[in-house]
C-alpha cells in the first residue's frame, strides 16, 4: 500500500500501512488533520530554519514521523494506564538541531561528525562519531591518512580509491561508512520483523509492561521514552565503565543536557559491571524480569555477556525483545556499524538531494534515529499487547520502508520530483508556520545508577 496522490493525507494513510504490516485494524478515528509535507518538514526542523534557507527536501519525512506516532496512539488507546505522548511526531525530528542550535543540509551533518566525501567514482558517507574511529582511517586508507586528520585531507585521499573498495573495507573495521546511492525502493516489502513467541494471554488493559532499556544515544532511548509515556515503567540500564555517551552533567550546554532529559527523564537508572560475573548475574536477572527489554547492541556483544535474545524471549511467555540494529540481525548484517545520519545517507536521501540540487548534502538531524526510536515504539507496544516475541527492527530498513511510500520514488520519476521540488519551494514561501514547539522534558534524567538500590531490592525479593 504506497501513498495516494493526495499530498495532505501522507500521515494517516502511512498510519494505516504502518498498523496493516503488523497486522492490527486501521486507525479508528482518522480525522487527523494532515499537513502539507513541505510546510510540515519546515515545521519539524527538517528542513532547516529561516525558511528557504536550505534546500528543499522532496520527501515527507515529518508525515511519517506523524505517521508512525498516529498508530502508536491508535494501538495504546485501550492498553495504556496513561498517554502523554508528544503531540506531534514530526516535532521530534527536529528538536535536537533546535536545542543545540545547529543545522541541516549541508556536507558535514549536523552533529558535525558525519562527512560527505568524494571517491573516485562517487560520493560517501564516513561517521567518525567515537575518538576510536579516527585511529582506524589509516587502515582504510592504506595508511596514507596520518594524524591530526582534517576534512581537507580526507577529501584528498579518498579521491584516491573506489567505493567498492572503501566501504567492505570500512565496514570490516568496524566503521559507519555507506555509499551516496539510491537503492531499489520497490524492494522493502516491510519495516520491521516480529518472530513471535507462543501463544500467551494478552496483558491486561490496567497493567503497565516492565520495560529495560539498554540501549543508548537516540534511537532506543526514544522508544524507552515513549513507553513511558503510556505508563510502562522504564529502568534504564548502563554498564558502571562505559556510560551512554549522550550522557549530560552539569557543565555541558543547557541544550545538550535538556535533550537528554527528554530522551532519558521518567525512567530510573541502573548500573552494574559488565565485566564481573556478579554484574553480569545482576544484568541478567534484570533482563529475565523484564516484560520488553530493548537494546541496539550488536547481537555478539550480548551474547559474550551470557545474554541470548532467542531463548529469554522462548523462556518468558509474553517476553518482548526489541532488537535496534543499523541493517538487521542475521549473519550478513548484524555486524555493521551505522549511525543515523550516515544510515540516512544509505537508504538514499543525499541521493535524492544530488539528483534535485546537483549536490549531495545530509538531510536532517540523524535522521535515522527519531524516525526509527517512533517505530521502535510502535513495533514494541503493539508485539506487547500481542502476546510477546522477537522483534528485528533495523534503521535502515524503517527510512527505506517510508521513503518507498512515495509514489515517485518506487516508480523513480526525475522530472515529477523537481516539479514537486519547485512546487514545494512556492508553499514554503508562501507560509508563515512557525516551528513546533520545543518539548520540555517531564524531569531530569536520573544520575547514574540511581535507583540501583530500589531495583536490587526487587531483584533480591524474586
Amino acid at each position: 500500500m504506497s501513498f495516494q496522490h493526495n499530498e495532505k493525507a501522507n500521515a494517516v494513510n502511512y498510519a494505516h500501512t504502518l498498523l496493516a504490516g503488523l497486522n492490527l485494524p486501521p486507525l479508528s478515528d482518522s480525522t487527523f488533520l494532515d499537513i502539507h509535507p513541505a510546510i510540515n518538514n519546515v515545521r519539524s526542523g527538517v528542513q532547516g530554519f529561516p525558511q528557504g534557507k536550505n534546500k528543499i527536501i522532496p520527501v515527507a519525512l515529518a508525515n511519517y514521523a506523524d505517521g508512525a506516532l498516529l498508530a502508536l496512539k491508535s494501538i495504546a488507546r485501550n492498553h495504556t494506564v496513561k498517554n502523554n505522548l508528544p503531540e506531534s511526531g514530526a516535532s521530534l525530528l527536529g528538536e535536537r538541531m533546535a536545542l543545540f542550535n545547529t543545522q541541516t543540509g549541508q556536507t558535514v551533518s549536523a552533529g558535525g561528525s558525519c562527512h560527505l566525501l568524494k571517491s573516485r567514482d562517487g560520493y560517501l558517507a564516513i561517521n567518525l562519531a567515537r575518538d576510536e574511529d579516527t585511529d582506524l582511517l589509516p587502515a582504510l586508507t592504506n595508511g596514507k591518512v596520518s594524524a591530526p586528520t582534517d576534512k581537507k585531507m580526507l577529501e584528498n585521499i579518498f579521491k584516491e580509491f573506489c567505493i567498492e573498495d572503501l566501504i567492505p573495507r570500512g565496514r570490516d573495521l568496524g566503521l559507519a561508512i555507506a555509499p551516496v546511492t539510491l537503492p531499489d525502493y520497490n524492494s522493502f516489502d516491510n519495516w520491521v520483523d516480529v518472530s513471535c513467541s507462543s501463544p500467551s494471554q494478552r496483558p491486561s488493559t490496567s497493567t503497565s509492561p516492565l520495560v529495560v532499556d539498554l540501549s543508548s544515544l537516540w534511537a532506543g532511548p526514544l522508544t524507552g521514552s515513549l513507553l513511558a509515556s503510556l505508563g510502562a515503567e522504564v529502568i534504564k540500564v548502563e554498564s558502571r565503565t562505559r556510560l551512554d555517551g549522550a550522557r549530560r552533567n552539569e557543565n555541558d550546554p543547557a541544550g545538550e543536557r535538556e535533550f537528554y532529559n527528554l530522551m532519558n527523564g521518567g525512567k530510573k537508572s541502573f548500573t552494574c559491571d559488565f565485566t564481573t560475573q556478579k554484574g553480569r548475574q545482576q544484568l541478567l536477572k534484570l533482563i529475565e524480569c523484564a516484560d520488553i527489554v530493548i537494546e541496539s547492541s550488536r547481537p555478539r556483544a550480548l551474547r559474550q555477556l551470557g545474554i541470548h535474545a532467542e531463548k529469554l524471549v522462548a523462556e518468558k511467555p509474553g517476553k518482548v525483545w526489541l532488537s535496534l540494529t543499523a541493517y538487521g540481525r542475521g549473519a550478513a548484517t548484524e555486524n555493521i556499524i551505522g549511525f543515523g545520519d550516515d544510515i540516512g545517507v544509505a537508504a538514499g536521501l543525499s541521493a535524492l538531494m544530488e539528483i534535485i540540487h546537483g549536490h549531495p548534502l545530509f538531510v536532517g538531524d540523524a535522521i535515522a534515529d527519531p524516525l526509527g526510536g517512533l517505530h521502535g515504539a510502535l513495533a514494541a507496544w503493539s508485539c506487547w499487547i500481542n502476546g510477546g516475541g522477537l522483534i528485528n527492527l533495523a534503521l535502515y530498513k524503517v527510512l527505506g520502508f517510508a521513503l518507498s511510500q512515495d509514489p515517485l520514488l518506487r516508480d523513480f520519476n526525475k522530472n515529477d520530483l523537481i516539479r514537486r521540488t519547485s512546487d514545494w519551494a512556492n508553499e514554503i514561501n508562501m507560509s508563515g508556520e512557525n516551528p513546533y514547539p520545543i518539548r520540555k522534558a517531564s524531569k531530569p534524567a536520573p544520575l547514574p545508577g540511581q535507583h540501583n538500590e530500589e531495583v536490587l531490592r526487587k531483584l533480591d525479593a524474586l
